[in-house]
């Protein structure tokens, strides 16, 4: 199934109506995308707003994930204000821009009509359709890596002119790598990948060439400030990264591998995960040429890691979302070789109810309500009554404090323009968010303060203050049967650290 077979064998009067239909169909998902964003109820998440409180100081590095994501909500914030939609507004089009790069690798390889199911495959993926709602580091991350593959396809096969790669397909490899990796650490998974398949002699002898110099040095040019980040920072993004992985405690976590491994139906979709499954456990899939290789190896090394890391210790199901711009291509190209088209349109009909079901539950959060899924969404829900409340008790106060990375980055987005500072007060005598680390407690400006706790009780303060006064608790309902509270102190007398800050520490916390 090489690529200039299947360029031989596309109808041309097909071509045209297929990309006329691609086209169509992706700016209409796109655009009933950013209608959903404009019109949900469901507000920004507590990642979200942390990622929001990063775009107002633009930086090369942040406590828990490299840059982009902050770039990415600062540009169209900035071109459109502040508001939910505007946050989230880049997410749609990532995702678009990665259908686009998929399109034509696919294009290039198998033809119009694969390309056509590939790009269509993209965005009613059910990960992807989540993705394309919540503003997260998977969504700048897949639009690099599908522009990786993109450029490797450039430089591997060139079916029609029959040219030699140029120093722009290099540099552009190079560029997706780099940017991949100032959008989510997990973009380390390409270039290993793509030393995995130079074990293929054909690939080796098309990439390991000269130019694949420049990959790397426009790749370590793009990424190094972030490094250099770190380095002024205690390595406190890669340390957070290490600390996710969480390997101090017992090692061996089958359940948690089943979870992860289950997770993975829901992301690629139920069909497409089974069929990716049953290709790649076929030995004539790897025989077969030498992009089925790569597409193999680029697809099976993130799923591999990171499943070994479920195995260990724990995995959330998108930490392997990486996989499936690869699987998407290989699969699409091996059911049409095979004249199963009939299986793509069943995916794509699956996927297309459950986009209809997603879109009318983040319009109608009651219709989620009703099936019993309020805890999925109970973190988009009831912030901005409930920091108000929080607000309400401020007058008066030099800062509010606040103990929970959840609370802090709502109260910095809902309470902007808050005339009361608020700060973070760790609490447990280390540093284990971006808030703790850079917008901490100052005991030199802050004497008598509001402190807002997880807790009941005053535990994590009742050691650093002798004057604490119990004045009430903000409680919020996101949701049927969900409950959100939040206690309030009156808080001076303090006595910890003159600057208010505990010694960096590894945490197990999740950022």
């Amino acid at each position: 199934m090489t690529a200039e077979h299947n360029h031989q064998q596309t109808a041309p009067p097909l071509a045209a109506p297929l990309w006329r239909n691609f086209w169509f169909i992706a700016g209409a998902i796109t655009a009933m995308h950013i209608f959903t964003l404009i019109l949900t109820p469901l507000g920004i998440g507590p990642d979200e707003a942390q990622y929001w409180y990063w775009s107002r100081d633009l930086d090369v590095g942040y406590y828990s994930k490299p840059p982009f994501i902050a770039w990415g909500i600062a540009l169209t914030t900035g071109l459109f204000g502040n508001a939910d939609w505007t946050v989230r507004l880049s997410a749609p089009f990532y995702h678009l821009g990665a259908a686009a790069f998929l399109y034509f690798t696919a294009k290039r390889l198998y033809g119009d009509r694969a390309a056509f199911w590939t790009g269509l495959g993209w965005l009613l993926m059910p990960g992807v359709l989540l993705s394309s709602f919540i503003m997260a580091t998977d969504a700048p991350l897949l639009f690099f890596w599908s522009a990786g593959l993109f450029f490797m396809a450039r430089i591997i096969d060139r079916p029609v002119t029959k040219s030699s790669p140029t120093l722009f397909d290099f540099a552009g490899l190079g560029g997706a790598i780099g940017l991949g990796l100032m959008s989510k650490y997990a973009m380390i998974y390409f270039p290993l990948a793509l030393g995995l398949a130079l074990l293929s002699k054909p690939l080796r002898e098309k990439l390991l060439t000269p130019p694949l110099a420049l990959t790397a040095i426009v790749a370590a040019i793009l990424f190094a400030p972030n490094i250099v980040w770190n380095m002024q920072n205690d390595f406190q993004t890669l340390s957070h990264t290490a600390d996710n992985a969480d390997w101090g405690a017992q090692l061996f976590h089958p359940l948690a591998f089943l979870e992860f491994f289950s997770g993975q139906f829901l992301v690629f979709g139920l069909i497409s995960f089974a069929v990716f499954l049953y290709v790649a456990s076929r030995r004539a899939t790897w025989r077969l040429d030498h992009w089925n290789f790569l597409l193999l190896v680029f697809a099976l090394t993130p799923l591999i890691i990171v499943a070994g890391q479920a195995l260990l210790s724990r995995a959330h199901a998108n930490w392997a979302a990486a996989s499936y711009p690869a699987a998407l291509l290989l699969i699409t190209g091996w059911l049409l070789q095979k004249n199963r088209a009939d299986v793509l349109k069943a995916s794509a009909a699956l996927h297309a109810v459950f986009f209809v079901l997603f879109t009318a539950g983040v319009l109608s959060p009651a219709l989620i309500d009703a099936v019993g899924l309020s805890g999925a969404v109970r973190d988009l829900r009831g912030w901005t009554a409930q920091t108000d409340e929080i607000m309400s008790f401020a007058p008066g106060y030099d800062a509010v404090l606040v103990d929970d990375r959840y609370l802090i980055g709502q109260m910095l987005y809902h309470q902007k323009d808050s005339e009361v500072e608020i700060a973070a007060i760790d609490p447990n005598a280390s540093i284990d968010n971006h808030f703790e680390a850079f917008r901490h407690f100052d005991p030199t400006r802050m004497k008598r303060v509001l402190f807002v706790t997880t807790r009941s009780d005053a535990a994590h303060v009742d050691y650093r203050f002798r004057n604490i006064k119990k004045l009430g608790e903000a409680r919020a309902e996101p949701g049927a049967g969900e409950s959100r509270a939040y206690t309030l102190y009156e808080l001076s007398g303090y006595y910890g650290p003159p600057d208010g800050v505990y010694p960096l520490k590894n945490s197990q916390r999740s950022d």
